[in-house]
């Protein structure tokens, strides 16, 4: 980096060799093959005579392999480059094989009260290589008491192995700031020893025992007052992943009016619950470390994540934000939807104007994780960021000839930060955050966050030329 030649008067040379140059200066390779082969086979048709029609019935298997093979250069494969990470690629294959058949039965059909009675059965076998086999199924119910009233039911389950990158990536690092609980905040550090003023550090006792817990003394550990720094992350696949499953059921109608021919009016309403088991996840190392430092019961089991130097006592080395199964995630709420169509003139004029309306209300957006020991950490993020309690859409069109107007209001309601990271006045906050500076300028502070109801409209004339 001296070289002479790199300086001839002024910082506008260059390298006196090409080895010189290509030393500093190279390309980051990946060879990456992602082959799928398939074999599958099915069959369908009429079975036989109900009171409501023809049954209809099909079946299937199919067999499937993946393979994935991504070839880092060493480059890539070593961290080479200044700001990059280390990239180990992914190798591996595995295969599926699957059963699969469904029928449809017309129960009934023209009577009284049964204008249309038809149940559909479904269901799949599955054996995974790595993941055992399982069978799902899902059942459909559609009943019309009367023409222009359909109610509907489904349940439903499902099964997903993980894949091959989920399983065979290798180990990727890189560099992101991460918050340390442990070391000792600025706000309370003696200038002179590095360590905390007992009567300054306002950390919770919980983040506290957790670090002495870990192996890590929180009123020692001194880092000039910097909390967040640089940590190195690795990510990758594991095959100690379990099988996704899920269960989830809707019910609901829809309703077409029947009365009049000037105007179409249709109307519906859904409920839904997802429950799905052993979501497979990427966590963040701002999660971890939440998940290891805030945890009152003091045995999280994703501290093993978070490997420290010294011996376990001094910075964080390494954080291990590998893929990872969340216990359980459970979504459920209500769908509403309209529409309304009707032609009409104004004067000689023919005018059509349609109203669309499709609305959600979330019930539940919760998460679930169980440790080692069976205690569970549960939190429903319903209502707060992210998970509004209430979205929905408008839309008014308005046909005259060849110009259409359109009116569309997009809603979002309004929500709150998550209970569990809502500050109580009396607790003063020991670091930056997003809405407090922290000690010595913000010390009567707390970190709180939430939105108002948004609206957003928009308009639009369209005009439509002959051409």
């Amino acid at each position: 980096m001296f070289a002479p030649s790199l300086y001839p008067g002024a910082v506008t040379g260059d390298f006196a060799t090409q080895a010189e140059r290509d030393y500093l200066f190279d390309t980051r390779d990946f060879d990456t093959e992602y082959t799928q082969t398939i074999f599958s086979a099915y069959a369908n048709g009429f079975l036989f005579e109900l009171p409501g029609g023809t049954a209809l019935g099909g079946i299937g298997l199919e067999w499937r392999e993946d393979d994935i093979k991504s070839i880092p250069d060493e480059v890539a494969r070593d961290g080479l480059f200044f700001g990059f990470f280390s990239d180990g690629g992914a190798t591996g294959s595995k295969w599926t094989r699957e059963l699969f058949g469904e029928i449809e039965l017309p129960l009934l059909a023209g009577v009284p009260l049964a204008s249309e009675l038809t149940f559909n059965a479904s269901g799949r076998y599955t054996d995974d290589e790595f993941y055992g086999d399982d069978f799902t199924y899902s059942l459909k119910l559609g009943w019309r008491p009367i023409p222009s009233l359909l109610l509907r039911g489904t349940y439903g389950t499902s099964f997903r192995a993980p894949n091959v990158r989920e399983v065979f990536l290798e180990d990727q690092t890189g560099f992101l700031n991460v918050f340390d609980p442990c070391v000792v905040p600025e706000g309370a550090r003696d200038p002179i020893s590095g360590g905390s003023n007992p009567d300054l550090d306002t950390r919770d006792a919980v983040v506290l025992e957790n670090c002495i817990r870990t192996g890590v003394d929180p009123t020692a550990l001194d880092n000039n007052g910097i909390t967040v720094y640089s940590t190195e992350i690795a990510r990758g696949g594991t095959t100690d992943l379990r099988a996704e499953t899920s269960d989830s059921y809707t019910y609901g109608f829809s309703w077409e009016q029947p009365w009049f021919e000037a105007f179409d009016l249709a109307l519906g309403v859904s409920y839904y619950k997802i429950s799905i088991d052993d979501t497979i996840v990427e966590p963040s190392p701002g999660f971890l470390v939440n998940e290891c430092y805030n945890d009152a019961e003091f045995d999280s089991v994703f501290c093993d994540d978070i490997i420290r130097e010294d011996a376990g006592t001094g910075l964080y080395d390494i954080i291990q934000a590998y893929y990872i199964n969340r216990d359980n995630a459970t979504n459920s709420g209500w769908d509403f939807n309209l529409n309304y169509d009707q032609n009409f003139n104004i004067g000689t004029q023919a005018v059509r104007l349609g109203i669309d309306f499709a609305a959600n209300r979330n019930e539940e957006a919760s998460v679930t994780f169980v440790d080692d020991e069976g205690n569970v950490d549960f939190e429903d993020s319903s209502g707060n960021i992210y998970y509004p309690k209430w979205k929905a859409n408008l839309a008014m069109r308005a046909q005259v000839s060849d110009f259409r107007f359109t009116w569309v209001i997009n809603y979002i309601g309004s929500t709150d930060q998550l209970e569990a990271y809502v500050d109580e006045w009396d607790e003063a906050i020991t670091g930056a955050s997003n809405t407090c500076a922290g000690p010595p300028d913000d010390v009567f502070c707390r970190d709180y966050a939430d939105t108002d109801d948004y609206w957003l409209h928009s308009t639009s004339l369209y005009w439509y030329g002959d051409t």
